[in-house]
């Protein structure tokens, strides 16, 4: 899987590449929670299986589409009415993006189990290697830096 500042910073990317200054400013709050959304499936399995290794056909659900919108809509609920959908949209498609990226990777077991526990498909891309992808960390800190950099200049 890309590290999560690759989760996180493809997704800053995109999010602010997507949409205006003035509204991400606004809307910080929604940028935050895709954001969130980006790494939460890592969130609630990774430090769970490194600690629990045995428990890691039960944690492997929550790496699933399904667990993740179960996740975002539960979470959506702690909000206020009107605030519910824009909620649910942000993380659950944060999360989206999160096995996008995943799927590009190469795996020798596999960890893109999407339709688990109905199936155990492996879905994978298979682009790079995880070890690979850790040389690109500088340069989305950098395109990271870039963009703000540039929204705030041209503000």
């Amino acid at each position: 899987m890309p590290d999560l500042i690759t989760h996180t910073a493809v997704a800053h990317l995109l999010a602010r590449s997507f949409s205006s200054y003035r509204y991400s400013i606004k809307r910080w709050d929604l940028h935050f929670l895709f954001l969130l959304g980006t790494m939460l499936p890592d969130l609630l399995t990774r430090s769970f299986y490194i600690l629990f290794p045995s428990l890691f056909h039960w944690i492997i659900f929550f790496h699933t589409p399904i667990a993740m919108l179960i996740v975002s809509w539960m979470a959506a609920a702690l909000f206020t009415v009107t605030r519910r959908r824009a909620v649910f949209i942000s993380l659950y498609s944060g999360a989206l993006l999160h096995f996008l990226l995943d799927a590009l990777q190469k795996q020798i077991i596999g960890n893109n189990f999407w339709l688990y526990p109905i199936s155990w498909f492996n879905f994978s891309i298979g682009i790079a290697w995880p070890g690979e992808i850790m040389h690109f960390i500088p340069l989305w800190l950098v395109a990271v830096l870039l963009l703000e950099s540039y929204k705030y200049i041209k503000r």
